[in-house]
């Protein structure tokens, strides 16, 4: 969501997708709806390397306390 507000419209969106090497037309979307961080363009304009490459965690490496393998019976 973070991402969405700094692209401020959905034409910075549609720049982000065409650099990743998408093509075509994209639907117009309101950044500033939390809703519509949950749409496909979206995942596709940020991958997950994407959070990889600014530094964040990605909290599926790690493995803490006993209920994950509670869970698995």
């Amino acid at each position: 969501m973070k991402q969405m507000r700094e692209w401020k419209s959905w034409k910075a969106l549609h720049k982000a997708l065409r650099q990743r090497g998408y093509r075509g037309e994209f639907e117009r979307m309101s950044m500033s709806r939390w809703r519509n961080s949950a749409s496909p363009l979206i995942s596709m304009a940020l991958p997950n390397s994407w959070f990889d490459e600014i530094g964040l965690i990605n909290l599926e490496r790690y493995e803490v306390g006993i209920l994950h393998r509670y869970y698995e019976c």
